[in-house]
């Protein structure tokens, strides 16, 4: 999901429960799993692929 989406849907869920707290955290948590791709300039195109899509995007993989 994009980051809008997240935050969108992370005042839909969290809002009443954590306020202002809940749009940056919808945020975060669909940055986070992009986060991967700094380790992934040290790698081959097919390699970074596979390792972008790998665990940080598919943690119940």
């Amino acid at each position: 999901m994009d980051t809008i989406t997240q935050m969108t849907l992370g005042e839909a869920v969290l809002g009443k429960k954590v306020g202002n707290k809940a749009i940056p955290r919808g945020a975060a948590a669909g940055i986070i799993p992009d986060l991967d791709v700094a380790i992934g300039v040290f790698m081959e195109p097919v390699q970074r692929l596979v390792f972008h899509r790998g665990f940080s995007h598919s943690i119940f993989h």
